[in-house]
């Protein structure tokens, strides 16, 4: 009886490692932004560019990444860069 157990415990860890746990792949996949801790600040972008770097230091805040669910989350909208360069 013990070494049935055992069969069956061996196969149900070998069936639960042949699928992964679906949140891990969602997070995985999951899009980056950036944006400034400052709660007057409502942009994110997708770079780190130096619109961001400037606005952001006006108000001596910090550049965070965070995944773009948060900063929805946030109530952040989307903002272009004005300049090119990252």
């Amino acid at each position: 009886m013990h070494t049935i157990a055992q069969i069956i415990l061996l196969i149900s860890i070998t069936v639960a490692s042949l699928f992964p746990n679906n949140n891990t792949a969602v997070e995985a996949k999951e899009d980056f932004v950036y944006l400034c801790n400052k709660p007057g600040q409502k942009c994110y972008y997708e770079v780190p560019c130096n619109t961001l770097r400037a606005t952001c230091n006006q108000v001596q805040g910090k550049l965070f990444k965070v995944p773009l669910s948060r900063a929805l989350q946030m109530k952040r909208t989307k903002c272009e860069c004005k300049d090119n360069l990252q």
